[in-house]
C-alpha cells in the first residue's frame, strides 16, 4: 500500500516560505519523493501550482470549502469548482480546529462531502474525540458518530479518512500505537462494511513528528499520516518523508 504524507500548514506560511519549501521539495530526487499532499493556505494554491509544482508528482490541497455547492452571493467562501479549477486535488474537511473553533456540524460537513464529489475532488475527512470520550471510554461510539453521517452520501467514491484525537492536536501529547491501532482498526471496519467498493485510505494525525512517523505507518491499515506543525519546517518534513 502506497502511503500518503499530508503536510497541513494550516494559517501560517508568506510567499518567501512558500517559495523556498516547496522549491527545494520539488527538486527532491524522484527515489526520495513519497505520495505528498501539501494543504496550504488558500492565497498560496495557484501561486504554487503554476509556478513551483508544475510537472511535479506533489499535490496540492485545500484545508476547506464550502457547504455551498454553486457560486452565488456568499462572501468569503470557495467552493469544489473553483478549488478544483485552481489545480486542487483533495480538501481536507472536519479538521478538529474547525470543528471547535468554527463550530461545524454533521450536517455541514456531509454537505462539504458531497460538494468535494461533485468537483471531483478527494476528501481527507477528519474524525476523533475530545479527551473527554477517551477517558470514560465512548471514544468508539463517539467517532461511530461522527462517521456515520458518511451513509446519506448516496455514491461513496475515493475518500480518504483521518484519525487525529482532539487532545493530541498541537498539544505534544500522541496516542499510543496501541491507541491508534485500535482505533483505526475500527474505522477500517465500520468503513469497509458500508462502503467496500469504494477506496478508502486511513491516516493518523496528531503531533506526528520525524521520532514517531516510522512506528505509525507500520501499523496494520494504517495508509499514511497528518502532519501539522513539523510540516512547517523542511528538515522535520522531510525526515518524515524518509520513513516511508
Amino acid at each position: 500500500m502506497e502511503k500518503l504524507i499530508v503536510a497541513n500548514w494550516k494559517m501560517n506560511g508568506e510567499l518567501s516560505k512558500v517559495n523556498a519549501d516547496l522549491g527545494y521539495y520539488a527538486h527532491l530526487p524522484e527515489t526520495n519523493k513519497p505520495n505528498v499532499i501539501l494543504a496550504l493556505p488558500y492565497l498560496y494554491i495557484v501561486w504554487a501550482k503554476q509556478k513551483l509544482l508544475v510537472n511535479s508528482h506533489i499535490k496540492i490541497a485545500a484545508q476547506d470549502l464550502s457547504h455551498y455547492r454553486n457560486c452565488g452571493a456568499y462572501t468569503g467562501k470557495i467552493n469544489g469548482s473553483m478549488l478544483k479549477d485552481a489545480g486542487v486535488d483533495y480538501v481536507i474537511i472536519g479538521h478538529s480546529e474547525r470543528r471547535t473553533l468554527m463550530g461545524e456540524n454533521g450536517a455541514i460537513l456531509i454537505h462539504k462531502v458531497r460538494n468535494a464529489f461533485d468537483s471531483n475532488l478527494v476528501p481527507i475527512l477528519c474524525v476523533g474525540e475530545p479527551l473527554s470520550a477517551r477517558e470514560d471510554g465512548s471514544y468508539l461510539q463517539f467517532v461511530e458518530l461522527q462517521l456515520s453521517g458518511l451513509e446519506e452520501i448516496e455514491q461513496m467514491k475515493e475518500i480518504i479518512i483521518a484519525y487525529e484525537p482532539c487532545w493530541s492536536i498541537g498539544t505534544g501529547k500522541v496516542a499510543t500505537l496501541e491507541q491508534i491501532a485500535e482505533v483505526i482498526a475500527f474505522i477500517n471496519r465500520y468503513m469497509q462494511k458500508r462502503f467496500n467498493y469504494a477506496k478508502i485510505t486511513l491516516l493518523y494525525g496528531g503531533s506526528v513528528t520525524s521520532q514517531n512517523a516510522g512506528e505509525i505507518l507500520n501499523i496494520p491499515s494504517v495508509g499514511g499520516v497528518l502532519v501539522g506543525g513539523a510540516s512547517l519546517k523542511v528538515a522535520d518534513f522531510t525526515a518524515i518523508c524518509e520513513q516511508i
